[in-house]
């Protein structure tokens, strides 16, 4: 334990070198100065959901004159702000480059977890794989904020498989820190706790309660009446011009929504999206027999429910796909068409940029149905198989 300590802080301390000594030339102008200004205001004592306080900030100690469209609200957990809250004590190039390094080891540890049982040469080369996602490289590139539930997610199948409770914990609350891509999979990961009823599923169900508390509690440090006004910047953020049009989302019901009517309607998109959500829940209720004996398909038909049926969704929030990419290696054919869905989309995102966000939702459609039928063939493997590629 004590050298695993002494590891990750060496780790840590180069990592935080790196970023203070390498000037790498990322951008700092997109998704990323909303998390680092948050900071940088928590670092002042200014809450995070403050918008004003922090814009009238920026402008005083950067000697600028900015409005408050310079960037939109906060509008995550207030325990994501305070996970991060050393960025605001670097400049922001500086604290671009640490979060981009820390994104690459949330990456590589999503990774190891769900290569858990694979040949030593094909994990290796799921990481460079993995790094090369398109996605995932336009995740990185901007510095969003998905990386803690594809994180969470493979740490909770992981801990599943183990029965590790404190990991479990750890993997729920990741879940957490982006709530409308994490709670589907978080619900499925409490319903499956609570079903088994053994000590594993008890003790870990205790501790994800444990770990709840402490963040709800926490939150008050970051915002004095958080939870008020975390919900207001929900609806701050809702109003946003790219939000109300949707012109950037990248998802089913948006795209059958203008197909349909010429043009976004974001309430026939919902609409829409319900539907989608009622099928497909309809469709895994009647296999969950068989879901409840392999909890790595659970959650991975709980996110792909999610990348379905949210009609709110970015090129970028594709990047969970790699949680089912991993598990989809059982078959040659399930191992084909999973690289194709891999291939495919980041070739078109290449050729075509965003003309090429299409081929997201084609590959997403043809993973749910592989899943789909992983299921099927499940009916009889008992609740400890694993499957290992290579094998």
């Amino acid at each position: 334990m004590k050298r695993n300590t002494l590891i990750i802080l060496f780790i840590a301390m180069i990592m935080v070198a790196v970023a203070l000594i390498v000037p790498i030339p990322l951008a700092t102008n997109s998704d990323f100065k909303v998390i680092y200004y948050t900071t940088q205001g928590l670092t002042l004592g200014i809450d995070v959901y403050s918008h004003s306080a922090k814009i009238q900030m920026i402008n005083e100690v950067y000697d600028t004159n900015i409005d408050e469209n310079f960037m939109p609200q906060f509008a995550y957990p207030p325990w994501y702000a305070l996970s991060t809250v050393y960025l605001g004590v670097l400049t922001i190039q500086q604290a671009a480059v640490l979060w981009f390094e820390i994104n690459l080891v949330l990456l590589f540890l999503s990774v190891w977890f769900l290569t858990d049982g694979w040949k030593p040469l094909y994990r290796l080369l799921a990481f460079p794989a993995a790094l090369f996602f398109f996605p995932v490289l336009g995740t990185l590139a901007i510095g969003q904020y998905d990386f803690p539930v594809l994180l969470g997610t493979s740490m909770l199948i992981y801990a599943f498989k183990y029965k590790l409770p404190a990991l479990t914990a750890l993997g729920m609350a990741l879940l957490t820190f982006k709530p409308h891509i994490g709670g589907l999979i978080l619900l499925a990961g409490l319903v499956y706790l609570f079903i088994r009823k053994d000590d594993f599923g008890k003790i870990a169900l205790k501790h994800t309660i444990t770990a709840g508390v402490l963040l709800f509690t926490i939150g008050f440090l970051a915002d004095s009446n958080w939870f008020v006004n975390y919900l207001g910047s929900l609806f701050s953020y809702r109003d946003l011009g790219h939000i109300t049009t949707c012109s950037e989302c990248v998802n089913i019901s948006v795209w059958l929504s203008r197909s349909l009517s010429g043009e976004l309607s974001l309430s026939q998109a919902g609409a829409i999206g319900g539907v989608i959500l009622t099928v497909l829940v309809l469709i895994l209720f009647l296999k969950r027999k068989t879901l409840l004996k392999s909890p790595s398909l659970l959650l991975a038909s709980a996110l792909m429910v999610t990348i379905l049926a949210s009609p709110y969704l970015y090129n970028y929030d594709f990047l969970l796909l790699l949680v089912p990419f991993a598990i989809l290696v059982n078959s040659r054919a399930e191992q084909i068409l999973t690289t194709l869905c891999y291939l495919g989309p980041t070739i078109a995102l290449i050729l075509f940029g965003r003309d090429g966000n299409n081929a997201l939702l084609i590959a997403s459609i043809i993973i749910f149905v592989l899943l789909y039928l992983r299921i099927r063939s499940q009916v009889d493997v008992p609740a400890s198989a694993s499957y290992n590629i290579g094998n």
